[in-house]
């Protein structure tokens, strides 16, 4: 199996929010020599959308030539995100109309999907004076750049979650119903939740059995998910299950704990689920210096969590070491993602 590495913020010297042109092809032979497919994700600088293009254009005339086997595209996390969450402070912005489309554009040279926070605004409110939030989702998509859920708000989770289901639903009304129509950033990480997801530090690591052991008890099939997880998580849950969307989940044990991800599985299956590994391997994203705590995250200078540090090796032995299968590793870490990426989203009727 070659794992396909779907949200990936670096491999080796190379920080995607600071590519070149230049470093496609290294970029390539390093992802071959690790025998890995990959899909850089980049945090946006708003000084960098024409370094972005760049890049870009630069990719779409060498895969084209078939000189990028490895590089299955890109993804852009932000600019249109809630307060909350790991991202380099420069990387959340308000695009323009025109840098909105400028954006958009680069999903016809390999910019597979945007993360953005489904609920920053209703489907009718204006991101410019001739665009709506609903008309932007539809030039992304018109693009074949689709929308990523992740770094929710956090002070309303009934209206977050309320929001995403009419994301969603409209989208599903102009296109092609499908899975993979639409994707999701972190599951868990960076949304409101009812329960803790993971336990970090030694201190809370110390918690963690009792206050896991009665989360757990709970019959995920039966139990009311709103109260148990809280709106949001549960809503994207239940869209998986309904088949609207495929989300994507870290397995590194910090970003969500194993236990947890174990019940996810049980829940929606392997075969709906992307894993990520959201790592960097040097320490500095978009500009901004990091360093790695003691547990093994990237940490920003204010002490937020930024990245991972755990590559698929790791997340595939977490997997096993929690009860999963190879058959579900190859499932989120292959089949699932690289399908995903290779859709295409059509208006219904085109």
């Amino acid at each position: 199996m070659k794992p396909f590495l779907y949200h990936v913020h670096g491999m080796g010297p190379f920080d995607f929010s600071s590519l070149t042109p230049d470093d496609l092809i290294p970029l390539n032979r390093l992802a071959e020599e690790r025998g890995q497919e990959i899909l850089p994700t980049v945090f946006l600088r708003r000084g960098m959308l024409s370094g972005l293009v760049d890049v870009l254009k630069h990719y779409d005339v060498l895969h084209n030539a078939g000189e990028l086997p490895s590089i299955a595209g890109f993804a852009v996390e932000g600019p249109l995100l809630g307060p909350e969450g790991g991202v380099p402070q420069a990387g959340k912005w308000l695009p323009s109309e025109e840098e909105w489309r400028t954006l958009a554009g680069l999903g016809d040279l390999g910019l597979r999907y945007l993360v953005l926070a489904p609920d920053a605004m209703e489907l009718d409110d204006r991101v410019g004076s001739g665009l709506t939030f609903a008309g932007l989702l539809e030039l992304f998509y018109d693009h074949n750049c689709r929308a990523a859920f992740g770094h929710f708000h956090h002070d309303a989770p009934a209206r977050s979650a309320r929001r995403t289901r009419d994301v969603v639903a409209h989208l599903h009304r102009v296109y092609e119903s499908s899975p993979y129509l639409v994707l999701t950033d972190h599951l868990y990480n960076d949304m409101p939740r009812n329960f803790t997801h993971c336990w970090r530090t030694a201190e809370e690591r110390a918690r963690r059995t009792e206050e896991i052991t009665p989360f757990l008890a709970h019959d995920w099939e039966t139990s009311d998910l709103d109260e148990l997880l809280g709106p949001v998580p549960a809503a994207l849950l239940d869209l998986t299950r309904a088949g609207k969307l495929t989300p994507c989940l870290n397995f590194d044990g910090l970003h969500v704990d194993l236990d947890v991800c174990r019940r996810t599985v049980e829940l929606v299956g392997a075969g709906r689920l992307a894993a990520l590994t959201d790592h960097i391997e040097v320490g500095s994203m978009a500009g901004e210096s990091l360093r790695v705590d003691e547990v093994g995250l990237w940490r920003r200078k204010d002490g937020v969590v930024a990245a991972g540090t755990t590559d698929y090796d790791r997340q595939r032995l977490n997997m096993l070491a929690a009860g999963l299968t190879e058959d579900d590793v190859r499932a989120v870490f292959a089949t699932v993602p690289r399908a995903a990426i290779a859709f295409r989203p059509r208006r219904t009727g085109a």
